[in-house]
């Protein structure tokens, strides 16, 4: 009976070890999708019907705005850099915008380093962990939130980025690749483990 034990907990793990050596490579794609990747994250001021719909024209006037101007930078850090010298005037015009809507809050723009589960936006699934993001929080920001990627552009249409800032083919319609999906799953379940959602 020992012996049978001990062949099943050596046999698990011999599985566990090829099945994360063939992981590995994926984790390291996942990590690299972090470190090139600006999200913009808008939280609402609460999901009433009114605060959902004021955050979805926020968003479009956004992107209209600041899309193009933030998408066409050469790499991650220069679409970063031009974020942050652009926030006093994204802040103001977003102010602006609510004022006009009528509201009676407030905008705050703030480019920070915020946690993100695995999330699909279109054709593209983004890995869970941690990335750079211009959040434009709303009043309380209790709503329920709306996300996309300025860099590379997902949001808008461009012409302006080259090839090599393009997400790797493995993040682009993972949706329809069972295989895929699961590595998304134990790749999330790894960084939980490793305290990546704290």
């Amino acid at each position: 009976m020992k012996k049978t034990t001990v062949d099943i907990i050596m046999a698990a793990g011999i599985a566990a070890a090829l099945l994360l050596s063939g992981f590995r490579g994926f984790a390291a794609e996942c990590e690299r999708v972090q470190n090139e990747v600006l999200r913009l994250h808008i939280p609402a001021n609460s999901d009433s019907k009114h605060d959902q719909e004021i955050k979805l024209r926020l968003r479009d006037y956004v992107l209209k705005q600041y899309g193009t101007r933030l998408s066409c930078e050469n790499d991650i850090e220069q679409a970063i850099a031009q974020t942050e010298a652009l926030l006093p005037e994204i802040e103001a015009d977003c102010n602006e915008f609510l004022a006009n809507e009528g509201v009676n809050y407030t905008a705050k723009a703030e480019l920070t380093e915020m946690y993100f589960t695995t999330r699909t936006y279109e054709e593209v699934t983004l890995p869970a962990g941690t990335y750079t993001a211009l959040r434009i929080t709303l009043g309380s920001g209790e709503g329920k939130n709306w996300w996309c990627v300025m860099f590379p552009p997902l949001c808008v249409p461009t012409a302006c980025v080259q090839p090599t800032n393009q997400l790797p083919d493995v993040m682009v319609n993972a949706n329809q690749n069972e295989g895929v999906k699961i590595e998304f799953a134990l790749f999330e379940f790894v960084k939980w483990l490793l305290g990546g959602c704290k």
